[in-house]
C-alpha cells in the first residue's frame, strides 16, 4: 500500500481483481479514448466566405492550377467594360400620353364640378395622382375658361408627343424636361406655360431600353477572348494572412491544396484506432504484471481511468484553440495537463501517477501533430511539440512529487507551484536553441505557466474533495486534519473517558512505529487507533480505563447483561462515527479492531455459572481484520491493555504477554482475511515489545532530601512571608 495515500478496504471490493477484469477495463479504456479522440475537433470547421481567419495559411506543398474564380472575375471585369446597347422603345411614348390624358380628364371632372368652391377645386387639383402641382397652377386652372383649358390641354398633349419622339437616355430626362418651355407657343401666358410645365414635365422619362440580347452577345463574345489565369504558389508560401476575410479566390486555393475538411479522414481514424489500442496494451499490462498498490479495486480502476480521460478530454478540447502559437504567446501552457497525474497520484499512488503521466504525454503530443489542418497552419514546429512534451512530463513530476507528501490542503497550492516550475524548466531549454526566440517570450512563459500552476492546484483541490468520499478514498491531507486531538470527538473523548483517550493515544504510537517497518500505512493506523474505541462515549464508567478510583458498574450486573455494555462499544462507536462523519475506513477500525473474538473475562464468568450457555452471546459481531493497519490497531489494543493490567511489568513479562496475545489471535484465525504475513507479524511482535518495555521502563527511586536542602526550604519559606 502506498505510504501516503490510504485506501477504503471494503470487503467486496478488497480482494485483488481478475486478469479478466483487466482485461475488460483495458478494453474499455481503449473504447474511451477511441471516442475522446475521434477526430472531430470543437472551434475547427469549414472554411466560409466572409469569415475572418485567425491564423496564417501556408501551402503545403507547391502546386499550379487553373483559377476558376479569379478568371471569372476577370472575365466579369471586362465584360462589365462592354456598355448596354440601348433601342428605342416606341411603346412608351403611348404609354405616357395615356397617362397624360387620365390626369387632364380628372382636372377637367374637378372643373365641372359645380357643387365645389374654387378653394375646394384647388385642393382636389393638387390632390390628382401622376402629377405633382403647386398652389399657383392650382388656381390658374380654376381660373382659366373652357376654351383656354382645351387649348392648354392640346398644347399639353402636343409637346409631350414631340418630346418622347425623341431618343432620350436615363441621364437626359433632366436637359428634357427643361427644355420643355422652349417647345410651347409663344402666344401662352406665363400661367398658361407653368400650368404645361407641371402637368408634362413629370410625364418625360426615357424613351431608350436596354437591348439586353444584344448586350449580352457582346459581353459574352468578351469573356470568351480572355484567357484561363493560372495560380502558383510555393512550398510555405503564405495563402492568407491572419485576420484577413476570407474570398472565394482563397477558399479555392485551400480547396485545390485539399485543405479543405471535408468529411471523415479514414487515416486519421486508422492512427485514432491504433493509439487507443496502445493506451489499452499499457493499462492492461501495467495492472497485470506490477499489480499497483493503488489500484486495488474496480472502483479504482476506474478512478484511475476517470482521471486519465479526463486529462485526454480536456487536452483534445483545448489544443485546437492554442496550436500552432503563431503569436508565440506559449497560452498552451496554461493548459492543466499535470492535473491529472497528480489527482492520481494523491488518489490513488505514485506509480500509478508515473504512468498517467507517460501515457497523457504521448496522447497530447498526437493530438498537437495530428489536429486538422495542421499543415495549413504551418505544422506545429518540432520545437513547439517538444516544448509541450517536456513541460507537461517535468511539470507532471514535480507536482506529484509534492503533491504525494502532501499533509494539508495548502501543500496542493505548493504542488502547483512546483508544476508552474516544472513547465518552465521543460520549456526553457527550447527555448534557447529557438532561432525565432525574443525576451518578450519569456514573460509569456511566465505568465502562462503561473496560470497553468494555479489551475493545476484547483483542479486537484477539486479532485481531492469530490473524488476521495465517493471513491472510498481517504487522503493523508484528511487523515492529519483527523488526527488533530483538538478534533471533536477526541476532545469528547479527553473529557469523558480520560483512560480511553490515554490508552488511545498509546495504541497509535503502537501501531504507527510498527507499521513504519513492515511498510504498511503508518498514519492510517495512528488515526484508526485514536478512533478505535470512541464508542466508549456511550458509557465511559463501564471500561476500568475510566473508573480506576470507583467501584464498577459491572458489579451489579449479570455476566451477559455485561457483555452486552461492553460490544455496544462497537456497534454504537459505528454510529458515533458515522453521525459524526468519520470516514469508512476509520470506522472499519471501530467494527473490526476486536474482529469475531469472545468477550473472555465476562464469559469466563457466565460459564462459572452456566456451562451450556451459548457462546455466541458473549462474541463481537466483526467482520475480522481487512487491512494490515486494523491488525496491527487490534494488537496494539489488546497489548497495551494486558500490559497495563499486569502487575509484572518486567521485559521478560511484557514479551510473555505480547507473544500470548499473538499466539491468539493466530490461532483463533482472527488474520485470515487480511493482507498481513506471519513475517510481518515477527516484526511486529518484536516493535510492539521494545515499544512497551520503553513506556513501562523501571525508574530510579531517588533517596530522601538531605538535612541542608530541608533546612534550605525553610529559610526560602521565612523570607517569602
Amino acid at each position: 500500500m502506498n505510504q501516503y495515500v490510504t485506501r477504503n478496504f471494503i470487503p467486496q471490493l478488497r480482494q485483488s481483481y481478475s486478469d479478466a477484469g483487466v482485461i475488460f477495463f483495458s478494453f474499455c479504456i481503449a473504447i474511451v479514448v477511441f471516442i475522446s479522440l475521434f477526430p472531430v475537433f470543437p472551434g475547427v470547421g469549414s472554411f466560409e466566405i466572409g469569415m475572418v481567419v485567425d491564423k496564417d495559411i501556408m501551402s503545403p506543398k507547391t502546386i499550379s492550377y487553373p483559377s476558376e474564380v479569379i478568371t471569372e472575375k476577370l472575365r466579369d471585369e471586362r465584360a462589365s467594360e462592354v456598355s448596354s446597347q440601348l433601342v428605342l422603345d416606341t411603346d412608351i411614348r403611348g404609354d405616357q400620353l395615356l397617362k397624360l390624358d387620365t390626369v387632364l380628364t380628372a382636372i377637367g371632372s374637378i372643373r365641372t364640378d359645380d357643387q365645389l368652391s374654387s378653394s375646394a377645386k384647388e385642393t382636389a387639383i393638387r390632390n390628382v395622382s401622376g402629377v405633382i402641382l403647386s398652389n399657383r397652377v392650382a388656381a390658374s386652372i380654376v381660373e382659366v375658361n373652357d376654351s383656354q383649358w382645351r387649348a392648354l390641354q392640346d398644347e399639353s398633349k402636343n409637346i409631350l408627343g414631340r418630346i418622347l419622339a425623341e431618343a432620350i437616355g436615363e441621364d437626359e430626362v433632366p436637359d428634357a424636361r427643361n427644355g420643355l418651355s422652349g417647345l410651347l407657343s409663344p402666344l401662352l401666358t406665363a400661367d398658361h406655360v407653368l400650368i404645361v410645365r407641371e402637368v408634362v414635365a413629370p410625364l418625360v422619362v426615357p424613351t431608350l431600353k436596354i437591348d439586353e440580347e444584344r448586350t449580352e452577345t457582346l459581353r459574352n463574345e468578351v469573356r470568351a477572348n480572355t484567357q484561363t489565369v493560372y495560380q502558383n504558389f510555393a512550398r510555405g508560401e503564405l495563402i492568407v494572412t491572419a485576420g484577413s476575410i476570407l474570398a472565394m479566390e482563397d477558399l479555392e486555393a485551400i480547396d485545390q491544396l485539399d485543405l479543405m475538411p471535408v468529411g471523415i479522414d479514414y487515416s486519421k481514424v486508422i492512427a485514432v484506432t491504433l493509439i487507443s489500442i496502445f493506451n489499452g496494451l499499457i493499462f492492461a499490462g501495467y495492472l497485470t504484471v506490477f499489480r499497483p498498490s493503488g489500484v486495488q479495486s474496480l472502483r479504482q480502476m476506474f478512478l484511475f481511468g476517470f482521471l486519465y480521460v479526463l486529462a485526454i478530454v480536456i487536452a483534445k478540447l483545448a489544443l485546437p484553440f492554442f496550436v500552432p502559437d503563431v503569436d508565440r504567446h506559449f497560452l498552451i501552457h496554461i493548459l492543466p495537463l499535470a492535473a491529472g497525474p497528480i489527482a492520481i497520484a494523491v488518489l490513488l499512488d505514485l506509480a500509478t501517477a508515473i504512468i498517467a503521466t507517460l501515457l497523457i504525454t504521448v496522447v497530447v503530443v498526437f493530438i498537437q501533430v495530428y489536429l486538422p489542418g495542421s499543415e495549413m497552419l504551418g505544422v506545429a514546429s518540432p520545437l513547439q511539440v517538444a516544448q509541450l512534451a517536456s513541460a507537461t512530463i517535468v511539470s507532471s513530476l514535480a507536482g506529484i512529487f509534492i503533491a504525494t507528501r502532501a499533509d494539508r490542503i495548502q501543500r496542493f497550492l505548493t504542488a502547483g507551484f512546483a508544476a508552474c516550475g516544472g513547465s518552465l524548466l521543460g520549456i526553457l531549454p527550447f527555448w534557447l536553441i529557438d532561432p525565432d526566440k525574443g525576451y518578450t517570450d519569456l514573460i509569456w512563459i511566465a505568465g502562462a505557466t503561473l496560470l497553468g500552476g494555479l489551475l493545476t492546484a484547483l483542479l486537484v483541490v477539486g479532485a481531492f474533495i469530490l473524488l476521495s468520499r465517493p471513491f472510498g478514498i481517504i487522503t493523508r491531507v484528511e487523515l492529519m486534519e483527523l488526527a488533530q486531538l483538538s478534533r471533536p470527538l477526541l476532545r469528547r473523548l479527553q473529557d469523558e473517558a480520560p483512560g480511553t483517550f490515554q490508552h488511545s493515544i498509546l495504541v497509535g504510537n503502537l501501531a504507527e512505529r510498527a507499521a513504519d517497518r513492515i511498510g504498511a500505512d503508518s498514519l492510517l493506523a495512528r488515526v484508526g487507533a485514536y478512533y478505535h474505541d470512541i464508542g466508549k462515549l456511550g458509557s465511559p464508567s463501564f471500561f476500568a480505563e475510566n473508573n480506576a478510583n470507583e467501584e464498577s458498574p459491572h458489579e451489579g450486573l449479570d455476566p451477559l447483561q455485561s457483555t452486552r455494555v461492553i460490544l455496544q462499544h462497537v456497534t454504537g462507536g459505528v454510529e458515533t462515527a458515522r453521525r459524526n462523519g468519520l470516514p469508512e475506513v476509520l470506522i472499519q477500525f471501530i467494527e473490526q479492531h476486536h474482529g469475531t473474538r469472545l468477550v473472555a473475562y465476562f464469559y469466563r464468568r457466565a460459564v462459572e455459572l452456566n456451562s451450556d450457555i451459548d457462546q455466541s452471546l458473549f462474541r463481537y459481531p466483526g467482520p475480522k481484520p481487512q487491512s494490515r493497519e486494523v491488525v496491527l490497531v487490534m494488537l496494539a489494543d489488546s497489548c497495551e491493555a494486558a500490559t497495563r493490567a499486569s502487575s509484572d511489568r518486567s521485559s521478560a513479562r511484557i514479551r510473555e504477554i505480547v507473544t500470548e496475545a499473538f499466539r491468539e489471535r493466530i490461532d483463533e484465525n482472527e488474520f485470515e482475511e487480511s493482507p498481513i504475513s506471519l513475517s510481518d507479524l515477527s516484526i511486529v511482535r518484536e516493535s510492539y515489545i521494545s515499544t512497551l518495555e520503553a513506556v513501562y521502563h523501571p525508574r530510579v527511586e531517588y533517596p530522601e532530601p538531605s538535612v541542608q536542602e530541608l533546612e534550605a526550604r525553610g529559610r526560602n519559606n521565612k523570607n517569602s512571608e
